[in-house]
């Protein structure tokens, strides 16, 4: 059986929605630090300081940068929670 091209995508559509899961996209905790680290980057572009930051948001500057460091080098699995 030949895949078109149509097939082809919806298989990597796939292979990339199992990847993610994996990583831990569908997992409420990535999802929550996700969006503050985007919220972070948002507030420092209008040159909001930290501690207003981290009133707002309740994360500190060293976990964001934490969190930014291992979702760069680790991808979303990076973001999940770490045991002690």
């Amino acid at each position: 059986m030949q895949l078109t091209t149509v097939g082809k995508e919806v298989l990597r559509g796939a292979r990339k929605a199992r990847e993610l899961q994996e990583a831990g996209a569908g997992d409420p905790t990535v999802q929550d630090r996700l969006r503050k680290l985007k919220q972070v980057e948002a507030l420092r572009k209008y040159r909001m300081g930290w501690p207003e930051i981290q009133e707002l948001l309740g994360i500190s500057r060293a976990t964001y940068y934490r969190w930014r460091k291992r979702l760069k080098e680790e991808g979303l699995a990076g973001l999940k929670p770490r045991s002690r």
